[in-house]
């Protein structure tokens, strides 16, 4: 499900169900902007594929958007606690930004894909899905 009027109002109906949060984390920086911006496109990609995927069990968020020198630990504490509030039992952030770490993360490293024809980038796309996937049902295994 997406940050969307539609999927929310289905989201109410199989509350239960749904109990994972994916959220998008982009870096914006001042120098090397490109770089970042093709972070930012290739970490919607994947996500948007895992929520594709995972409909029904994955709550899709906006983007958690933070400058690259910003501390964000405590922003990224504070959204955890406030969707576990809000009734995800699991809340798992998405990154192509190689600087964070922690284990509320998933690293998706960006590759450059401006060039590359379609088909080899869908490709990329579902492999580096997958590896989210994977460490989704792994948290889903561990806290169940």
């Amino acid at each position: 499900m997406k940050w969307t009027a539609k999927d929310v109002d289905a989201y109410h109906q199989a509350k239960e169900y749904v109990d994972t949060a994916l959220v998008p984390c982009i870096p914006i920086g001042s120098t090397n902007m490109k770089a970042f911006a093709e972070m930012s496109e290739h970490t919607l990609f994947i996500t948007n594929e895992v929520e594709r995927q995972f409909k029904g069990r994955v709550m899709l968020f906006p983007p958690f958007t933070y400058f690259v020198q910003e501390q964000i630990q405590a922003r990224v504490h504070e959204w955890a606690n406030v969707l576990k509030q809000a009734g995800f039992r699991h809340v798992c952030f998405v990154t192509s930004h190689a600087d964070i770490a922690d284990e509320s993360f998933i690293y998706v490293p960006a590759l450059p894909l401006e060039h590359a024809d379609e088909a080899y980038k869908q490709k990329v796309v579902r492999q580096q899905a997958e590896q989210v996937m994977d460490a989704l049902v792994a948290k889903w295994t561990l806290k169940n």
